[in-house]
C-alpha cells in the first residue's frame, strides 16, 4: 500500500494484533481514534466525548500512512482535492487517513492485497459505472431485474 513503509507497517502490525478481536469495520476505525465519540440519551444527541478513548499509536500511524500516501500519488492526490472540494485541507486529510484505516481493516480481514482502483471508488460496487447499458435493442423486453448487491470494497 502507497503510504505504509517498513515502520509504518511494523507499528499498525503491532498495535492491531489480531484483526479478528474487532467485530466491524466501524470498532476498527473507532479504536483508531479516527471518528468522533457522540454522547447521545434517549435519542437525543449532547455533543460528543471520547477523545482519548482508543489507540493514539494508530491514530498517528494512519495520519503519517496518509500524507505519505499522496507523495509521489497523482491519484491520491486527485482524490484529496476532490475531499478538499467539500471540507478545509485538514478534515481531508483526516477523511483519507479513515479511508486507509478501513482499507487496512477489509486486507487484513480478507487476506488479499492492495487495489488502487478498488480503492479510489468512491462507493458501491462499480462505482464510476454507469448504471444503465446502452448495448439493450429497443424490441427485446427487458425480462430479468437487476440487483445491487452493495459490498465495501476498498
Amino acid at each position: 500500500m502507497p503510504g505504509i513503509g517498513k515502520i509504518l507497517s511494523r507499528v499498525l502490525l503491532y498495535d492491531i494484533h489480531q484483526i479478528d478481536r474487532f467485530l466491524s469495520v466501524q470498532n476498527f476505525v473507532s479504536s483508531a481514534r479516527l471518528v468522533k465519540g457522540a454522547k447521545e440519551s434517549a435519542g437525543k444527541r449532547l455533543g460528543t466525548s471520547g477523545k482519548n478513548i482508543g489507540n493514539a499509536h494508530l491514530t498517528w500511524a494512519f495520519s503519517e500512512a496518509a500524507t505519505l500516501f499522496l507523495r509521489h500519488n497523482p491519484q491520491g492526490q486527485q482524490l484529496l482535492a476532490r475531499l478538499e472540494k467539500k471540507h478545509h485541507k485538514g478534515k481531508a486529510l483526516t477523511l483519507l487517513a479513515h479511508k486507509l484505516a478501513r482499507a487496512v481493516y477489509y486486507l487484513r480481514k480478507r487476506k488479499t492485497a492492495f487495489d488502487m482502483a478498488m480503492f479510489l471508488r468512491t462507493s458501491g460496487s462499480n462505482a464510476g459505472e454507469p448504471c444503465a447499458s446502452l448495448d439493450n435493442p429497443g424490441d427485446e423486453p427487458l425480462t430479468s431485474t437487476r440487483y445491487v448487491v452493495l459490498t465495501l470494497r476498498l
